[in-house]
Parts: C-alpha cells; structure tokens; sequence
C-alpha cells in the first residue's frame, strides 16, 4: 500500500514537472515568434545610373609618319618622347638616288624644252608639219611631268612634323632600308584636344548624348578628377568587340598628359528615370537584376515578402526599377530572418515616414 502511494506520489510530481516545462516552452516560443525589425523609408528619385567604364588616353590626331619613296635612312633626328614644333626635321633618307633621279629629270626636260623651242620656229617657217610639232609638244609635257615627280619624291625623301606634338614610337633605325609608306614613327598632335575612347554596351548606348557630363582619372595622378564631356558617338558596332565606341573630351586642366594613360571613367547620363531608393541592407535572396525585400503590412505585426527589380546599387544604396509602388518602408535589419507572414516588432524607424506611422512608432517603442 505504502509502493502505490509512494509511487502514485513520484509520477504527480514528474506530471507538474513536465506540465510546468510545456508552459515555459510555449511562453519561450510565444517570445521568439516576433522578429525584432527595423524599418527604412522608400524614396523616390529621379536619377540617372553613373556608367562606370575604362579607357586610354589619346589626342585627336594621332598619325603614322613615313617616306614616300623607298630607300637607306641617312639620318634620325628625334627619338621617342620627345616634343617636336611644327614643320621640325625628323628624318631624311639617303639623297644619292634620289639626286640622281632629279638631275636626270632635269636634263630631259631642259632637253625638251630645247626640242620645243626649236619645233616651234620650223613649224612657223612650214619647215616642219603639225603632227611633227604636236609628238615634241606631248614629249615636253611628259619631260616636264617627270620632273615634277622626281622633285616630288626629293621633297618627301625626309620627313617633318606635321605640327606641334610628340613623338609616341620610333619604329626604325638609321641605315635600314624602308619601304615606301612603312611607318617610321607614331606621331601624336598637341595642337588638339586630349581624348578618351571607351566602348560601352548597347544599352548604355541609348542612355548616352553628346555633351554628357564625365569624370576621368588616372594613376598617374592619384586622387585628381580631370572633367570630361561625351564629344563622339559611333552609329556602329564594333565587329571585334560587338561595344560602341564612345569619345569623351578631356580637360588637361594644364597637366601634363601623356597618350597611352589608362583612364577610369565616369559618365553622367543627362537622362533621368524614377527609380525607388532603398538601403542595401534591405535586399534579400538578390540574383542579377531580381531579388526580395520585406515590408511590413498594415497591422504593423506581419512581414510581407516582396519581389522587385534592381536597376543598379551606388554606395549603400539600391535603386529598384519596379515592386516598390505605394511601398513606403522596408526592413533592414531583421530581414534576412523573415518569411512571409512572420510576425514582427517594430523597434526603430529610419527616415522620415507619415505621423500616423511615426506615432505607431513611438507607442510601439514606450510598450
């Protein structure tokens, strides 16, 4: 008798135990359902997205230099770096040749000239018939023509800077037997504009106008903005690459400039598109352009899950395209916790949100 009560005793109290557990599990549940979250203003703005991109440094003229004759190059007057003046000697080719060529030139045409003369007069004193005089006649124009092609070619035997510049590469050296039209240097003009070329995809294309405003920088000049502006946009693709190319014009702010610099270029699209502004703190599960943000329904109590369209993110910021309409807040912190339907707490506010929103905030925070 004394077993049953003892033992009828023993399992009362492990039944209180357990019964006492299930309720302190219940409460402990009922306190972690509600996520704490904190809430972020929409904004709406109208913005362009920044094109971020990379290109190299160049002027607007840059041209190869070369003979336009064949021949032994005598002599090299610049090297490579080097600033040139307008009309300065570069280089000249071996004139042995080419003076040879000139003198007898020359002397047929001087020997034509005789011939005409002489024609003329006997055609006068009908001592010599009209085709004899036409034949010496088209003899000197070909004497004389001759001539000119052989002054020609001894005028462009050396070569001169075409204007103010720089010598960017020297592709020969003295000695060396060159082709007519083979290149002898690279030259670039400082008489004009510095640019820069970037290829850009075809919807950055259609975002693009003439004059937009730009950064540029480069590592030569850490820290230092050059301002730029979109001066050039090509109509056609480029079959290599399949990017357009974009030239943009620099503003050398009187540093020195070298072409061939790497530049890291910011263009400033001057068209402008509505976007939803968020925290990136916000976004959530993000794929590409898709991803989900939370906001919290009417009753202040639940999370609802939304999915939008990210057009571009800029420092801590997301501007969505679509899914944020009459959206006014979103979570941050807590929402990667959430699911749809969650139940939440409210515990701070960021941004300046409606009164009645602010004061279900405020009571929400003195409970």
């Amino acid at each position: 008798m004394k077993n049953k009560t003892y033992f009828s005793t023993i399992l009362a109290i492990f039944l209180l135990i357990f019964w006492a557990g299930c309720r302190s599990d219940k409460k402990q549940t009922q306190k972690v359902k509600k996520i704490p979250v904190k809430l972020a203003v929409v904004e709406q703005k109208e913005m362009a997205r920044v094109l971020h991109t990379y290109g190299r440094l160049a002027t607007k003229k840059e041209i190869k230099l070369s003979f336009k004759i064949n021949g032994i190059i005598e002599k090299i007057l610049i090297d490579e770096g080097q600033s040139v003046k307008k009309g300065q000697l570069l280089a000249r080719l071996d004139l042995s040749e080419i003076d040879a060529q000139v003198k007898q030139a020359r002397s047929s045409f001087q020997k034509a000239e005789r011939d005409l003369e002489r024609a003329g007069n006997l055609y006068k004193e009908k001592a010599a018939t009209l085709e004899q005089f036409q034949n010496i006649q088209t003899a000197f124009q070909v004497a004389q023509s001759q001539l000119k092609i052989a002054e020609f070619n001894l005028r462009f035997s050396e070569i001169r800077a075409p204007s103010k510049g720089r010598i960017l590469k020297r592709l020969v050296e003295e000695n060396e037997l060159v082709g007519a039209g083979m290149s002898v240097f690279f030259f670039a003009s400082t008489d004009k504009d510095w640019i820069v070329r970037v290829g850009v995809s075809d919807s950055d294309l259609v975002r693009l106008k003439l004059k937009d405003p730009a950064s540029v920088t480069f590592d030569a000049y850490p820290g230092l903005e050059f301002r730029a502006s979109v001066s050039e946009i090509v109509e056609s693709a480029d079959p290599m690459t399949g990017t357009y190319e974009i030239e943009l014009k620099v503003d050398a702010r009187e540093r020195r400039l070298v072409s061939g610099f790497v530049a890291k270029v910011d263009i400033f699209p001057s068209s402008k598109s509505c976007y939803a502004i968020i925290p990136i703190d916000a976004l959530v599960e993000a794929d590409r352009n898709h991803g989900y943000v939370y906001t919290v329904n009417n009753d202040s109590k639940t999370a609802r899950r939304i999915p939008v369209t990210i057009g571009f993110l800029f420092e801590d910021k997301v501007a969505v395209v679509s899914g944020l309409d009459k959206i006014t807040h979103v979570v941050t912190e807590g929402a990667p916790y959430l699911s749809d339907g969650a139940e939440v707490e409210i515990i701070l506010h960021q941004g300046n949100f409606n009164k009645e929103i602010q004061q279900e905030t405020r009571e929400k925070v003195e409970k």
